[in-house]
């Protein structure tokens, strides 16, 4: 007989008949049977997140190159950089849409993570290789679209992890998503050093390496039969019924984070340009940004306690919607310094509750559910991006400040308007 050992939200002992032992936490009654090797990870959880960390480290050193790669490397045009992103945001939501549903048809995790990451290896060593246009669109824009499927894979994978071992799901969401903003704080700025210091193909090169250390960490780390432990995987062939409510949860996500993209894009050359601000008053913005969020975001799980998730959502729009009004009429650098606190308190608690808010309208298929959520993610992205470049030619960079507030109040109301994800025993939802 196995028996696992947990402690963190609640002393629990769980063996393989699914018995436990409990000392209050609410969700004992849904563990499930844990393999050795699961057992270990439950041991030592921060392997699951170290490996999410890895990933997210890696996958963003590759973010900021796109654009650069095009125009300067290349000499292109720049709309040419919006038919690259078009294409991998095009390939990635069909990776997600088809991974998610393979996750709750019980496809093993491994297999899924494994191709992901090959991909995006496989497509940096391209782009380090071929500079060349059209290889870049027709070849390595695939293979990083489907690398891409991996963010998707892995917080399905940690959603899963945590509901098996019995922790407390809203709360490993807040720390999955905290190394996903922990990896996207250190990422871009280290590839872009390493591309001013050294050029692309050496920058590029260097990721596909990363990606190679990220494909043996998951060998090592991620147990090769876990999958899905929900009875009512998804049937090859079988109908699937429409889940409205799901698709209704993925819209304030959408514009929540569209108006969070639409700033970020803009915010260097609005704060230099029109404010008149140093060149580097948005790094110092985006650093006071990220260290509160992630503080934030690691308190998330009480305040769902207190007012539920979409209680905390609503409560990140109202205050979206505040910092962009008050960022609109900035003067200064220390009121650009204050204001990225409150952009980073409405942003980590976005980050932090919105997962969990979005796959509680498919309790029973998390890998559809969290397919959804990335997939409107890189919608919001490529929307706002678009958005961004129209509104600042048409206007001004300070206006597009008012329509990221805009997407945050059309956010909130959908929010007040809808009602709260039934409890997963009484949803039988399918997406």
């Amino acid at each position: 007989m196995l028996w696992a050992f947990d402690e963190g939200e609640g002393t629990k002992l769980r063996d393989q008949t699914g018995t436990a032992q409990d000392d209050g936490h609410p969700e004992s009654g849904n563990l499930r049977p844990v393999s050795g090797v699961t057992a270990f990870l439950d041991r030592y959880p921060f392997l699951v997140l170290g490996l999410l960390l890895m990933g997210a480290f890696t996958s963003s050193s590759a973010a900021p190159l796109g654009g650069l790669y095009v125009i300067e490397g290349m000499g292109e045009p720049p709309w040419k950089v919006s038919m690259v992103a078009i294409v991998q945001v095009v390939v990635t939501l069909l990776t997600n849409r088809a991974f998610g549903r393979a996750i709750d048809r019980a496809v093993p995790i491994k297999a899924l993570l494994i191709t992901s990451i090959v991909f995006f290896a496989s497509g940096m060593a391209i782009l380090a290789t071929f500079q060349i246009y059209w290889v870049y669109l027709c070849f390595a824009s695939i293979l990083l679209g489907v690398g891409s499927g991996a963010l998707s894979v892995m917080y399905s994978f940690g959603r899963l992890f945590a509901e098996q071992t019995g922790r407390d799901v809203v709360k490993f969401n807040g720390f999955l998503r905290m190394q996903t903003s922990l990896g996207w704080m250190v990422g871009p700025a280290a590839s872009l050093s390493l591309f001013g210091a050294f050029g692309f193909t050496v920058t590029y090169y260097s990721i596909a390496t990363l990606g190679a250390v990220w494909f043996v960490v998951c060998l090592f780390i991620v147990p090769a039969a876990f999958k899905t432990h929900h009875p009512g995987s998804l049937v090859t062939g079988k109908k699937i019924p429409f889940n409205f409510g799901l698709l209704l949860a993925c819209v304030p996500v959408f514009f929540i984070g569209a108006g969070n993209v639409v700033f970020v894009t803009a915010m260097p050359l609005y704060f230099t340009t029109e404010l008149g601000l140093i060149a580097s008053a948005a790094g110092f913005a985006l650093t006071v940004k990220c260290f509160v969020e992630v503080v934030v975001i690691y308190y998330c799980a009480h305040l769902i306690r207190k007012i539920g998730e979409r209680g905390g959502m609503i409560l990140a729009a109202v205050l979206a919607a505040i910092f962009f009004g008050l960022i609109y009429n900035a003067t200064s650098l220390a009121d650009v310094l204050v204001l990225g606190a409150l952009d980073g308190i409405y942003y980590g608690i976005f980050a932090g509750i919105s997962m969990t808010f979005v796959q509680n309208f498919a309790p029973d298929r998390p890998g559809v559910a969290t397919s959804y959520y990335v997939s409107t993610l890189f919608i919001g992205g490529l929307v706002a991006n678009l958005a961004t470049g129209f509104i600042a030619t048409w206007y001004s960079f300070q206006a597009t400040v008012l329509v990221a507030g805009g997407f945050a109040l059309v956010g909130g109301i959908v929010l007040m308007v809808m009602k709260d994800a039934k409890a997963a025993h009484e949803t039988p939802t399918i997406a």
